[in-house]
């Protein structure tokens, strides 16, 4: 079942794809986006010639115009009229970050429309490190994104999703993975913020009594086993497409924060909410079974394709096993449409100033 450590996820479906198919990711980032523009309101740093804004899981940019087109209009009314804002968008080296400073340059979608003496910039490494000088960052901001693990820790057999496996242990090497890039993230965080400096943060969370998705990610192995069953995937190839990502409980987010910080860090807010389902409020509106299908055979196929397909080897069609895989897909949520119950996580840290 195990082996030792696996790829990093992969980036999100490129060209713009990810782009185009993400509006469950922008219905989601809503509920955190508040606690963002609270965090700019309140907290007036000493006048600055530069005020930095990271944005941590960019991906391909769409979703992050919004929040930081009202981050930067807060900072304007909060006494930074005059300071230069500097944004680094942040994501893994393999993203679509052609497709972000297209959307950058498009002023229909750009947060740099209107809005002069703002500089972005984009980096490309993994948030779990520190990618940005000490002190450097005012606010961070990271929607949609820590769910991903750093690494997938076990493949397993029997799902896409190890956090659904019966196979012994995987669950718990999902566990002590998702604890391990917790303390990871707010570590590097920690020597990136300046003293009250606020990151928001908003990730996929898990309910009380299941995980949540269950059904969704349910219908997108399903389909992979169909796909197997046509003769595209072998049964090996089917144990390397275990996606590395999961939710994580209130108390996975706040263990940390057992003794009151962690490296230097508070946990000034924490929740889990339920997600919003943009696809099924649609579908209650229109009575568009195709429309509802097709919104979530896309959306599952670029956030989470291009990881079921990492790990296949370069001889097979990769583009055409995940139009058999959205096919098939498309064709169960067809058939047992539903809302898909699933929660997110919301978390605030600062950190706290020098006494």
């Amino acid at each position: 079942m195990a082996k030792d450590a696996h790829p990093p996820p992969a980036a999100m479906q490129g060209d713009g794809y990810y782009n185009r198919n993400s509006r469950l990711q922008a219905a989601n980032l809503t509920s955190a986006l508040p606690l963002l523009l609270d965090a700019v309101g309140l907290r007036h740093p000493q006048e600055r010639t530069v005020i930095t804004i990271a944005d941590y899981g960019a991906s391909q940019g769409r979703n992050s115009m919004v929040p930081l087109a009202a981050a930067v209009d807060a900072l304007r009314t909060s006494g930074h009229r005059t300071s230069a804002i500097e944004i680094y968008h942040v994501d893994l080296p393999t993203n679509d970050f052609n497709t972000l400073f297209v959307t950058l340059a498009n002023p229909a979608e750009s947060y740099l429309n209107g809005r002069p003496n703002v500089y972005p910039a984009a980096i490309g490494r993994s948030y779990f490190e520190q990618i940005l000088p000490a002190g450097r960052v005012d606010f961070g901001w990271s929607s949609n994104a820590l769910h991903w693990m750093r690494g997938n820790p076990v493949l397993v057999p029997d799902h896409g999703w190890a956090i659904y496996s019966k196979t012994p242990g995987a669950v718990a090497a999902v566990e002590n993975q998702l604890a391990s890039d917790w303390r990871d993230f707010l570590i590097a965080r920690a020597s990136e913020l300046r003293e009250g400096g606020v990151a928001v943060c908003q990730f996929m969370g898990r309910g009380n009594d299941s995980h949540g998705f269950e059904w969704m990610a349910d219908c997108w192995w399903q389909a992979i086993l169909a796909v197997h069953r046509e003769g595209l995937l072998s049964e090996d190839d089917i144990l390397q497409m275990t996606c590395p990502s999961a939710g994580r409980s209130i108390e996975q987010i706040e263990d940390p924060f057992a003794d009151g910080t962690f490296h230097g860090l508070l946990l000034d807010q924490v929740a889990i909410i339920p997600s919003p389902d943009p696809f099924w409020d649609a579908y209650l509106r229109s009575g568009n079974l195709t429309e509802f299908a097709h919104s979530w055979s896309t959306t599952m196929r670029a956030a989470n394709g291009p990881s079921f397909i990492a790990g296949l080897s370069s001889e097979r069609d990769h583009e055409h096993i995940l139009d058999r895989i959205m096919h098939h897909h498309a064709a169960l949520v067809s058939a047992d449409p539903q809302p898909c119950v699933s929660w997110l996580a919301i978390a605030v840290i600062r950190k706290g100033s020098a006494t």
